[in-house]
């Protein structure tokens, strides 16, 4: 499914990632978890052709690291950010639909299933703007909708559960595991034990760099008995005993 070797990000001259490398196999999801600016969203980014980076980038048995990001979304890569899009004087309705005719995925009684699950209704929201009227929350509902409904083989996700009440992120854990049923790939990022549960494996990443791979509960007890105390003051430790 996907392979990274020897990545590197550079930005403004400064390393933000360092040879990380790493193995995901079909319907498999792996969790990245690490410190605020360990460099996990860089590399969601740089595996979607948001960064440039260096190494190799292999998607289904092809070296993508040098494609734009429309050519890997067409190769069944999706991805969700952490920002919420905002588009003046567009309605709901023409949002969802300009994105999914682009797969000839738009159907409504699909759509509105989906919404209906997170908690909205969709003619309700259909006919509203998609920007400032929308709470952050309400377009985060209908981008991870919109988005897991291309049905790609591999998602992106970066804590896409941050600020969803209780009640949407089971339900929202519970389309990820249907996802997974349906031999789906994910890489997450997300700070919600709930969430990084539903991951195989976890990559350990600290200051760029990947410290460790192992199954997600033991890397996940790591992280929150030792680096979350870290703080990166014991990182050149950590490094040796790594």
């Amino acid at each position: 499914m996907l392979k990274v070797k020897d990545l590197i990000v550079e930005i403004n001259w400064k390393k933000i990632l360092d040879k990380i490398s790493f193995r995901l196999e079909n319907n498999q999801t792996l969790a990245l978890l690490g410190h605020n600016w360990s460099g996990k969203t860089t590399l969601l980014k740089a595996i979607m052709g948001l960064v440039p980076a260096k190494g190799e980038i292999i998607f289904e048995e092809e070296n993508i690291v040098d494609k734009e990001i429309f050519q890997r979304a067409r190769m069944w890569i999706g991805y969700i950010m952490q920002e919420v899009p905002e588009y003046t004087w567009i309605k709901v309705y023409d949002y969802v639909k300009n994105i999914l005719d682009l797969e000839k995925k738009f159907d409504e009684e699909k759509i509105a299933y989906y919404f209906d699950l997170l908690g909205l209704n969709w003619e309700t929201y259909k006919d509203r703007n998609f920007d400032i009227h929308l709470s952050w929350w309400e377009k985060k509902k209908i981008e991870i909708i919109t988005t897991f409904l291309l049905d790609r083989k591999l998602y992106l996700l970066d804590e896409i559960e941050a600020s969803l009440d209780a009640t949407s992120r089971q339900v929202l854990a519970q389309i990820i595991k249907d996802l997974q049923n349906d031999w789906k790939s994910f890489i997450l990022v997300s700070h919600n034990e709930e969430i990084i549960s539903l991951a195989n494996e976890g990559i350990l990443l600290c200051d760029g760099k990947l410290q460790a791979q192992w199954d997600v509960k033991t890397l996940l007890n790591l992280y929150l008995n030792r680096c979350e105390m870290c703080n990166w003051k014991n990182f050149s430790e950590c490094e040796q005993n790594n």
